[in-house]
C-alpha cells in the first residue's frame, strides 16, 4: 500500500515549538520554516471540527522533522503512547493515488482518524490512519508535493486559513 521510500517526515507533538526548534537545531544543525498558526477544518470520526494548529518543518531536504503544538481533543493532543512520552507522534508519507490509498488503508484495518475537511466527507489533502499498535501514519496527497516542498524551503504557506 505505502512505500517506505515515500516517507518524508516524522512528526512530533511538543509543548513549545520554539524550545523544540532550538534543541533540534543544536543537535542536527537544521533550520526551520516560520512557525505557522492556522485554523484548519478537519473531519474526525466524531464529525467536522475547526482546529487551530501551530507547526513548523525542518528545512534542507528529507527526511524532515515536523513540530506541532498540542491541540486538546484531537489526535495532536499528546504523542502516541506506543512511541513513549516525548517520542514521535506520526510518520508522513507521500501518497500518489491519495483517496484510493486512504480507502485501501481503511479496508485493510487501518482506520482513518482525521483528514482535511473540504465538505465532501472524503479524504482530501492529508489523512491520518491508526495502526493496531496505536501508531499513526499520515498520508499526504502527492499532487501537493511541489507546493509543500516550496514552502519547506521558504515560499509562502500554500493552504488553510490564517488564524485570526
Amino acid at each position: 500500500m505505502l512505500k517506505l521510500t515515500d516517507l518524508y517526515h516524522t512528526g512530533f507533538v511538543v509543548p513549545d515549538i520554539d524550545a523544540a526548534r532550538a534543541e533540534l537545531t543544536a543537535v542536527f544543525g537544521v533550520t526551520w520554516t516560520a512557525v505557522e498558526q492556522r485554523v484548519m477544518p478537519v473531519l474526525t470520526p466524531d464529525g467536522p471540527r475547526s482546529v487551530e494548529l501551530r507547526f513548523a518543518y525542518s528545512q534542507g531536504g528529507s527526511p524532515r522533522l515536523e513540530l506541532l503544538e498540542p491541540v486538546p481533543g484531537t489526535i495532536w493532543e499528546t504523542p502516541s503512547s506506543t512511541f513513549g512520552p516525548g517520542g514521535a507522534h506520526h510518520v508522513g508519507v507521500w501518497a500518489e493515488d491519495f483517496a484510493e490509498t486512504s480507502d485501501k488503508l481503511v479496508a485493510g484495518g487501518f482506520p482513518r482518524v482525521l483528514t482535511f475537511d473540504d465538505g465532501s466527507g472524503r479524504a482530501v489533502r492529508f489523512a491520518y490512519h491508526r495502526l493496531p499498535s496505536g501508531a499513526l501514519v499520515e498520508i499526504v496527497d502527492a499532487t501537493r508535493r511541489v507546493e509543500l516542498e516550496a514552502w519547506f524551503e521558504g515560499a509562502a504557506y500554500p493552504a488553510a486559513v490564517p488564524a485570526t
